[in-house]
């Protein structure tokens, strides 16, 4: 089983951010147009934000797939 390390949910500053990890923390593993249409997102600005979340290492793709999934625990 993996570790992962949790993330107080109040400390993410970016509201799109924010809005994407408590989106995966309900939904599991989704794919990235999933994410963008559910949480009605411009495109543009939806790449930008999953972007910024896998480089920060708070989500990840999953095994060599198009599924997005967190990579930590979220937490209050």
């Amino acid at each position: 089983m993996d570790h992962k390390d949790k993330i107080d949910i109040h400390d993410i500053k970016d509201s799109l951010e924010k809005e994407v990890l408590l989106y995966l923390d309900r939904k599991g593993k989704c794919i990235y147009g999933e994410i963008i249409k559910n949480l009605k997102l411009p495109t543009t600005k939806g790449q930008e934000t999953i972007y910024s979340l896998l480089n920060k290492g708070l989500v990840r793709h999953q095994e060599r797939s198009t599924l997005i999934e967190l990579n930590v625990e979220i937490g209050e």
